[in-house]
């Protein structure tokens, strides 16, 4: 799915998009960095922000997940 007309931004991009240090982006604005542009209209700016946000909630939910899967395994273990 497009999420920025101008640039050509899908919702893949967005995915892919990591920082510097390697993380995922957790902005906008690292998004159009990691693709080297810049906002055109800014019509996306809200929807990039929002897909950015719903991605690493979901990361944070897997972590948490994660965790309680391997603390089951451990008192299971016992």
């Amino acid at each position: 799915m497009i999420l920025c007309s101008c640039n050509q931004i899908s919702d893949r991009d967005v995915k892919s998009s990591v920082k510097p240090c390697g993380a995922s982006a957790e902005r906008a604005r690292e998004v159009f960095r990691s693709k080297g542009c810049l906002p055109k209209c800014g019509r996306c700016v809200k929807n990039i922000q929002s897909f950015c946000d719903r991605e690493a909630s979901c990361k944070v939910e897997s972590r948490v997940r994660a965790r309680a899967n391997i603390q089951q395994f451990a008192v299971a273990a016992e």
